[in-house]
């Protein structure tokens, strides 16, 4: 084994290099990607409360909304440039509570849901 990478190193070391790096490159994804998907199944993680903290992306990914439906009951402006924002922050721009948000993104999910429902 350490002759061949030696030849390999001596006779094709860029190909060699490339392709330590695409492995590395699909190690690190995958492990990214299924860390994600493992994240998201918890059912813990899946329509959760609202939390100042949170983002309209992590809601969106929460609550399994598209972004023009989480974008009108956040207050989005569609086109706009996307901001990281928190929903503290988006609250006290439109002077709501997180309670008033939580019941507008629930009542925004209701409907998606209902509407893919049929």
């Amino acid at each position: 084994m350490r002759a061949r990478l030696a030849h390999l190193w001596a006779h094709h070391r860029i190909l060699l290099m490339a392709f330590v790096i695409a492995l590395s490159s699909l190690g690190y994804f995958g492990i990214k990607s299924l860390s994600a998907t493992i994240y998201w199944m918890d059912p813990a993680h899946q329509d959760q409360p609202l939390a100042g903290w949170m983002t309209p992306r992590y809601v969106a990914r929460s609550y399994k909304l598209p972004p023009d439906v989480l974008g009108e009951a956040l207050f989005l402006v569609k086109g706009e440039t996307p901001r990281r924002i928190s929903l503290d922050a988006l609250a006290s721009e439109n002077n709501l509570t997180l309670d008033d948000l939580q019941a507008r993104i629930d009542a925004a999910a209701a409907a998606w849901r209902a509407e893919k429902e049929e």
